[in-house]
């Protein structure tokens, strides 16, 4: 977040939906924007209402004053964040280590321990001289010859290839192991969002029955693949009601009939 947050002109109109102060609106901006970070994918979270948003925030009107000021955008699948970069997200996080750097070197500068002109011949030096350039030129042409005995060391090491999910399937039963091990973090995120394990185990058997397709994508990573598809929903099994509580939809039911007695 902004150090400067509660001049924005939106914050003094959330505050003034509210009823209460700028410093108070920062804090349940504060609320939001971290339950946003934690929950959405790409600024959204399907199934979520406007409802729940004052639920989790536990701010009375915040999804409408959020709406006033486009902070936020309600449809009948969830919710969505215009301009999710801005508040969260990794580029956020290094816009925001980009400003604190800048802020101590500028700083250094007015206190005298930069010089004006070293830093300025320092950022425009060029990184390499000729004589380097020329010698990484000539390393190309005629790379150094490895050692005796390093390419035997090398030897039978290949990078790990993409497999469709029935190969990974039938390697992880030949080596007797599980395909998601029990100590996936998918278990822990399941139960932090508060997805039932019958739901969990739902969403697998339709993620099996959809990458068992002939056509289905490859994956060098099953298990990680597995974790994005619970953490984004991407077969739109479940949704949060307002009362918190994860409910399945009308493609969650269908795929519980679908798959009868195994889920």
């Amino acid at each position: 977040m902004r150090t400067d947050l509660f001049t924005h002109p939106k914050v003094f109109k959330i505050a003034e939906a509210l009823g209460k102060d700028e410093l108070y609106a920062v804090g349940a901006l504060f609320a939001f924007w971290s339950w946003i970070d934690r929950h959405a994918v790409d600024g959204r979270v399907d199934g979520a209402t406007t409802q729940l948003v004052d639920r989790a925030t536990r701010v009375d009107g915040l999804a409408d004053a959020l709406m006033s000021v486009g902070w936020l955008s309600v449809d009948d699948s969830g919710i969505s964040i215009p301009e999710f970069g801005e508040h969260n997200g990794d580029s956020a996080k290094e816009r925001s280590l980009k400003n604190q750097r800048q802020a101590r070197w500028r700083g250094r500068k007015a206190s005298g321990l930069v010089d004006e002109k070293q830093s300025t011949h320092a950022s425009t030096r060029p990184s390499t001289n000729a004589s380097t350039r020329e010698e990484k030129r000539r390393d190309i042409k005629n790379p150094p010859i490895p050692p005796e005995g390093e390419d035997d060391r090398t030897k039978g090491k290949s990078k790990k290839s993409a497999v469709g999910l029935p190969a990974y399937l039938q390697a992880c039963r030949q080596s007797g192991v599980k395909p998601i091990p029990e100590g996936d973090t998918v278990f822990t995120y399941a139960e932090q969002v508060g997805i039932p394990l019958e739901f969990l185990r739902l969403h697998w058997l339709e993620f099996k029955a959809r990458y068992s397709e002939p056509e289905a994508k490859r994956y060098k990573d099953w298990a990680a693949v597995h974790r994005k598809s619970v953490r984004g929903n991407w077969f739109k099994l479940w949704f949060i009601a307002p009362d918190g509580n994860v409910s399945l939809t009308t493609v969650g039911e269908q795929a519980r009939r679908a798959h009868g007695e195994a889920a």
